[in-house]
């Protein structure tokens, strides 16, 4: 197995894994750059691997069991599907814990009869449950399989539905979750690289058939249009990963840029924030937009910002910058625009 105290990534295993493979390596670089750098000791990152049973996640668990203090695996079963796949995947990702040496925790959580968006409900439930197994193994960190495969379908999707840089930067490979962190190590790791990890550890993965649902949006971009762009440039995904990465890069300058000339000029009573018209309507466009977000960020702790779409931005943009003085209201996601003649005022109700 691999020495606890090599923090070069080289990682050797008597279960399979090739030593120094370079997807490896390059997972093992990631995690310990999203869970402090080179100033913490691995013995200091306790980590839980979300595992579902999946490539993906199973290649991720492979590849973290090769440093000391193993990970525990974590597994979540969801009441959406009801053929006894969902304890089939539960009791292969045990075996895996059993085959890598590591702690296994479960949860089950019930959403199929709650009301709203099933997809983000089971979401929602899914990473509070996670939560709730990080602390008890006393992890600050729960790291997730997200691939770069799963980067650029989050980019297409998004450019689909209407999107400006901020869609633009995909999946985050870091969000903080209260007292835990979740960091996605995989997103510049192929999904045909993720294959061969867990065939070099000889380590089998499940295969959840609700992903051949193309009812789903993303299903459909996954079978239908991403087979296409590989054929016309086979490295798409790590592709969309730079994008990603660039993209995110430019909505933090933005977002810094907003922080310190805009959203600190706001005349601010309660969730109410105000501005004088003629301030608002000299800024770029693109800082507008991303006001919305500051103040969704700020004011309401992030709640509701996946709800913001394009369309309504663009609205409250040409609503500031019209010449028109009659007083407008732009309802966005879980926030309210009220457009006057010589004021702009942004609150949730």
């Amino acid at each position: 197995m691999c020495d606890s105290s090599d923090q070069a990534g080289d990682c050797g295993s008597e279960r399979g894994i090739l030593r120094n493979h370079p997807a490896s390596a390059r997972i093992l670089r990631r995690w310990r750059e999203l869970t402090g750098g080179k100033v913490v000791r691995d013995s200091d990152r306790r980590t839980v691997v979300a595992c579902s049973g999946g490539a993906d996640s199973v290649a991720l668990a492979v590849v973290l069991a090769c440093v000391e203090p193993k990970p525990t695996l974590v597994h979540v079963v969801h009441d959406i599907r009801d053929d006894g796949s969902a304890e089939v995947d539960r009791d292969a990702v045990k075996g895996l814990a059993v085959q890598l040496g590591c702690q296994f925790d479960e949860r089950s959580v019930l959403v199929k009869a709650l009301g709203g968006n099933l997809e983000s409900n089971a979401r929602e439930a899914r990473y509070a449950a996670l939560c709730d197994m990080a602390a008890k193994a006393g992890a600050g960190y729960i790291a997730t399989g997200h691939h770069s495969d799963d980067q650029l379908e989050t980019v297409l999707m998004n450019l689909i539905r209407g999107s400006g840089v901020r869609g633009m930067s995909g999946v985050s490979p870091k969000r903080e979750m209260g007292t835990v962190h979740v960091v996605r190590p995989m997103l510049e790791v192929t999904r045909e690289e993720i294959e061969v990890l867990c065939g070099l550890a000889g380590a089998s993965w499940q295969h959840d058939h609700t992903n051949d649902d193309e009812g789903y949006l993303r299903n459909r971009v996954r079978h239908s249009v991403i087979p296409v762009l590989k054929e016309v440039e086979p490295d798409i995904a790590l592709r969309a990963s730079g994008l990603a990465r660039s993209s995110r890069e430019t909505s933090e300058v933005l977002g810094n840029l907003i922080d310190d000339q805009i959203a600190s000029a706001a005349v601010r009573k309660g969730t109410e924030w105000a501005w004088e018209r003629e301030f608002l309507r000299v800024q770029p466009a693109a800082c507008l937009g991303e006001l919305l977000f500051v103040y969704v960020r700020e004011v309401l702790s992030g709640v509701g910002a996946d709800s913001i779409g394009r369309r309504a931005i663009d609205g409250v943009i040409r609503g500031i910058k019209s010449d028109a003085t009659d007083p407008r209201v732009h309802r966005v996601g879980p926030i309210v625009v009220h457009v006057r003649a010589r004021e702009v005022v942004i609150s949730d109700t």
